[in-house]
């Protein structure tokens, strides 16, 4: 049996750690390698550095002698930068000492638009029903009595009008009449002596001319002035179930400019502001309607509040979605709300809940293929339109009528 001195002589040399101190000294070991490797790295990156900013500056030209040749350079080397300084490359320059025949000069407009300026209004439409503004535009004056030209979706949805000149006076307005499938109305203010808008010929407009947009974005902003160029003509656009060819520009369009001018250099009124893509994604993409289009549109709006000949089936329609046609295994066209009690189509026996699938053999699978299909023919003219009910395709003979003031509120 061993004593307390042979126990000693046995254990002493096996020291006892207890668990936080063995977690202890390997956490001060692993702090230990970090540190090492860490100053490994950044030695490495020292030693990189250094050897790429020496091979850079190794590489610039060395700065020439006064006798022409390169310190540090061969005589062949000298030779060859010889060679391509006799070799300079310069470009071409005309006689007149420009380099191009065309030459694109940024001129300040601040006179054309201060004189442009007086003939573009604010306009608002109000609603009886919610007591607020439906919706804010801008105008054209087109005469010294009161005529105003604006777009048709400006003044519709409101019961009353009023107009804003560049100088601040207000005044009540009234509707002479709108045409929603050119987007155009005229409204008139008792007043004289406005200054009238000059008009110019939008046949001549070309892509890549200037373009200046004045208007009212967001209501509030009167005579805000845009400008660009003519990005492209002749843009063909669908707007409200009609196909419409306008002029496009990168000139700011916003919300509020509807209505309002899009000017030349000379201050002539080229086309009316009528549309913008502001999907996400897109920028610089506004249509205007060309003047030489709305003139006769114009015209005849002031001269008896609407356009004569346009074709109108009388109904008022709307289109069946992919998934709505699905689920009720109805065939995709227009679906009848309700039919114009003056119109053949009522007398013919067109009702609601009817769906129209065809104009005179045409397949037509939405609104405006149906209203594209129509207006292939004038008020007056006799037309089938093919109508599913209940299972059943029925060919039904109409006359179309002719739109105008009398007609209502029916889209096809």
């Amino acid at each position: 049996m061993m004593n307390y001195d042979q126990d000693e002589r046995y254990y002493n040399p096996f020291p006892y750690k207890s668990y936080e101190e063995i977690v202890a000294e390997k956490r001060r070991k692993t702090r230990r390698r970090r540190t090492l490797l860490l100053f490994v790295l950044l030695l490495t990156a020292f030693i990189a550095a250094t050897l790429y900013v020496g091979f850079r500056l190794s590489s610039y030209r060395q700065p020439e002698r006064a006798d022409g040749s390169a310190s540090g350079r061969s005589d062949s080397a000298a030779d060859a930068s010889a060679d391509r300084t006799d070799a300079s490359f310069s470009l071409p320059v005309a006689e007149d000492g420009s380099e191009r025949d065309t030459v694109v000069i940024v001129s300040d407009v601040s006179a054309v638009v201060k004189a442009a300026r007086r003939s573009v209004v604010g306009v608002t439409t109000e609603s009886y029903s919610s007591f607020s503004i439906s919706s804010s535009g801008s105008g054209i004056i087109a005469s010294e009595d009161g005529y105003i030209i604006t777009n048709n979706h400006v003044i519709s949805g409101g019961e009353s009008l009023s107009v804003t000149l560049d100088d601040g006076t207000s005044y009540p307005a009234y509707l002479i009449g709108s045409d929603e499938s050119t987007d155009l109305a005229v409204i008139k203010i008792e007043a004289t002596g406005l200054p009238a808008a000059e008009f110019g010929d939008s046949d001549l407009v070309e892509a890549g001319q200037a373009a200046i947009a004045i208007g009212n974005p967001t209501g509030q902003l009167r005579g805000t002035v845009t400008a660009g160029i003519i990005s492209a003509v002749n843009r063909n656009v669908v707007v409200k179930n009609s196909s419409m060819n306008l002029i496009q520009t990168d000139a700011a369009i916003n919300s509020g400019n509807s209505g309002g001018p899009l000017l030349n250099q000379y201050g002539q009124v080229i086309g009316i502001n009528s549309v913008k893509v502001s999907a996400s994604g897109y920028e610089g993409l506004g249509f205007a309607i060309p003047v030489n289009t709305a003139r006769p549109i114009i015209e005849q709006l002031i001269k008896q509040g609407y356009v004569s000949g346009r074709p109108l089936v009388g109904i008022y329609g709307r289109d069946i979605s992919p998934m709505a046609a699905l689920m009720y295994s109805y065939p995709q066209g227009v679906y009848v709300d309700s039919v114009s009690p003056e119109s053949s189509a009522a007398a013919a026996g067109v009702s609601h809940g009817d769906i129209v699938v065809s104009v005179d053999g045409t397949r037509v699978a939405s609104l405006s293929e149906a209203c594209s299909a129509r207006n292939e023919f004038t008020a007056g003219d006799s037309v089938t339109i093919s109508v599913y009910r209940r299972g059943k395709v029925y060919d039904i003979e109409i006359e179309l009528m002719e739109a105008g003031k009398s007609t209502g509120d029916y889209n096809f």
